[in-house]
């Protein structure tokens, strides 16, 4: 995994996070669409305000193995980077005349099912919840005429590519250490956890998705393309690396990389 590159990356990234613009002119949404997308903008606002403390926990139990060296570093930079996402949404929903959330009911699930098994069940959960994110942000990029929120959510839509991108180096790494059959029910548990809270939030978010004019089913549904998409380069990008291995781990190999 090339830490040093995602160093590099989350700093300089979280620079451009803390010093965007909004437009200075006021939003001219309607009001039963500015009441629904402010709420669910806070909503997401708030579960971007995590410490991240068990996230870096877990950073420090890996960071000792030899393909994660530098991944402590690249954490503490993530997690920056998803606190710079909760300053940047906090000032979209002033602008929408919005007060920020301290708690809400689908937050405390989502901290709730975190701690359900261990650390790296708590990943997978804040993944799927990218995943989710990466569908929300893309289609309030597509549908929302305010350009205050265009403007956030393109930006935050390219982040959480990135973090995908980020999250799926790591788990190709971690992945490849596993039987194709303990692998398997990997994937299966994965898919669950993604359409519990593909679920969730479709339901939490229902007034703000029918406000910029898409369903929660069809919401769901590219959710699961989403998915699709990312287990499906997770997948070949396990395959390099085992076939990366299984060349180099070859005398013949070994003697012409020198």
């Amino acid at each position: 995994m090339n830490t040093q590159y995602w160093t590099h990356h989350f700093e300089t990234n979280t620079r451009l996070n803390d010093t965007m613009k909004l437009p200075e002119t006021p939003h001219t949404l309607p009001e039963d669409v500015r009441a629904p997308l402010a709420r669910s903008l806070a909503i997401f606002q708030l579960g971007e305000t995590g410490g991240g403390t068990r996230l870096k926990r877990y950073a420090r139990e890996v960071a000792p193995l030899e393909q994660f060296a530098g991944y402590q570093r690249a954490i503490d930079l993530f997690v920056a980077e998803e606190q710079s996402h909760a300053a940047l949404l906090g000032r979209l929903i002033a602008r929408l005349n919005e007060p920020a959330l301290k708690k809400q009911w689908t937050n405390s699930i989502f901290r709730w099912a975190r701690n359900l098994v261990n650390l790296e069940f708590n990943i997978q959960v804040l993944l799927t919840a990218e995943l989710v994110a990466e569908v929300y942000f893309g289609l309030l990029y597509l549908r929302c005429t305010d350009p205050g929120v265009r403007q956030v959510s393109h930006k935050l839509l390219r982040d959480e590519m990135k973090h995908l991108e980020f999250q799926r180096q790591f788990l190709a790494e971690r992945l490849r250490e596993l039987t194709p059959a303990t692998r398997r029910l990997w994937r299966l548990q994965f898919r669950l956890i993604h359409r519990f809270v593909a679920a969730v939030v479709s339901f939490d978010h229902r007034d703000c998705l029918r406000a910029v004019q898409v369903t929660p089913a069809a919401f769901r549904t590219r959710c699961t393309q989403s998915l699709e998409r990312f287990m499906d380069r997770l997948e070949r990008m396990s395959c390099e690396l085992e076939n990366d291995e299984s060349v180099t781990s070859t005398p013949g190999a070994r003697l012409f990389s020198r």
